[in-house]
């Protein structure tokens, strides 16, 4: 697989996976995570999810492999955080 053909696949799968960690985020406040806690909780949730995807499509056998694991699940975190504080915001100045 080359690096467009690669690039597009984590595109894909961003897609899918990106919504399910926003939704999960949203849960764990339901549940009382707040500010920078919850924030951290979507970190989290990006990281696992994303590297467990990426673990099953990879199937590592070489540290390049474990590295575009930990760099996948490390941007969908980073998205995830970055969303839910864009969308936290956008909800407050709703309110007022």
């Amino acid at each position: 697989m080359n690096v467009i053909d690669t690039v597009k696949a984590y595109a894909e799968m961003s897609v899918f996976l990106l919504p399910i960690v926003m939704a999960l985020v949203t849960l764990y406040g339901k549940f009382g995570v707040t500010g920078k806690w919850q924030l951290a909780s979507s970190l989290a949730t990006g990281l696992v999810l994303g590297g467990i995807l990426m673990y099953l499509e990879l199937k590592p056998v070489t540290s390049e492999g474990w590295v575009a694991i930990a760099l996948y699940g490390l941007l969908l975190g980073l998205t995830a955080t970055g969303v839910y504080d864009v969308l936290k915001v956008a909800a407050a100045k709703a309110k007022s």
